[in-house]
């Protein structure tokens, strides 16, 4: 039945031209908090400048995706000139690695987080014109409401995510701040009885706020990528009717270690939550077509 159909994720440009929509017809002060056309071109040009910010993210990952994959052609290049050669060397096992430093993907993650957010902030900006009383400028101002035991339609949503946008703040704080991720970019081609297994390195970073490390030569000197990931081989043989045996299949898996996630999964991860927020903030922000929102006593707060 219709009932049971999924529900389609709600495009983030998609639910502002339908608040645009209604800015536009809305009515001034005092029906509504526009006092005049200027505040009207305001609000929707703070609410524009979030969705560029949005699709600055989106361009941050999309960057990371060509640079991933920049690499996977690399180790397919380097395949086809590692194979060992002479006789007798297609049984012989050769590994031929290459490793070299992913700060490139590092920045894109720094300017990345950056954009999130800034976009924030500014729907920030926009929501706080709702509430009587309050200027902010950055969503700090809204989560210390929330924190004071305050509550209404636009804080109601900021607190349901508030555990989510305090981990970015702080993430994002790190990465602005300090930038010290050691993030390690290559692969290895291992040759096996005439057949290769190219496997690319995982470049992984922390899955939660890193913890404090010195950006010293004696700390990158004895920085170690394998410790980042786990590494998992099989191998299968047939034996022939002579009682040689034969390699079939064999692979090799790399997988990020406990408290590392791919680069391109933590962005995937976090840019979906930003598009989520978007839309559940510009939904309220429609419902309350232009109207002021009083702040009102709540019973819970907001994580510290």
């Amino acid at each position: 039945s219709k009932d049971q159909m999924p529900t389609k994720h709600k495009d983030v440009a998609d639910c502002l031209e339908a608040l645009f929509k209604r800015l536009d017809v809305a009515k001034l002060a005092p029906e509504t908090i526009l006092k005049s056309e200027a505040q009207r071109e305001h609000y929707e040009s703070i609410l524009m400048f979030a969705f560029r910010k949005l699709q600055a993210a989106r361009y941050h990952h999309r960057r990371v995706d060509e640079l991933l994959d920049l690499q996977r052609k690399e180790l397919t290049r380097l395949q086809k000139t590692s194979k060992p050669k002479g006789q007798g060397l297609e049984a012989a096992t050769a590994t031929v690695r290459i490793s070299r430093s992913a700060d490139e993907l590092t920045f894109e993650l720094c300017a990345f987080f950056a954009a999130i957010r800034s976009g924030i902030d500014f729907l920030a900006r926009a929501s706080a014109q709702h509430i009587k009383g309050v200027q902010a400028e950055s969503i700090t101002t809204l989560l210390g409401l929330i924190n004071d035991g305050k509550t209404g339609p636009l804080l109601k949503v900021i607190a349901q995510n508030a555990e989510w946008l305090l981990s970015l703040r702080d993430y994002r704080d790190y990465l602005v701040h300090r930038l010290v991720i050691q993030a390690t970019s290559g692969g290895q081609v291992l040759w096996k009885h005439g057949k290769a297994v190219t496997t690319p390195y995982p470049i992984v970073v922390p899955s939660k706020t890193p913890t404090n490390v010195p950006d010293t030569r004696r700390a990158r000197a004895f920085d170690e990528p394998e410790s980042r990931f786990n590494v998992a081989t099989s191998e299968a043989f047939i034996t022939d009717a002579n009682g040689k045996k034969h390699m079939v299949k064999h692979t090799v898996e790399m997988e990020p270690a406990d408290g590392y996630i791919r680069i391109e999964d933590l962005m995937k991860r976090e840019l979906a939550a930003f598009e989520h927020f978007f839309v559940r903030v510009v939904e309220v922000l429609t419902k309350l077509d232009f109207a002021p929102t009083p702040i009102e006593k709540g019973s819970s707060k907001a994580p510290a």
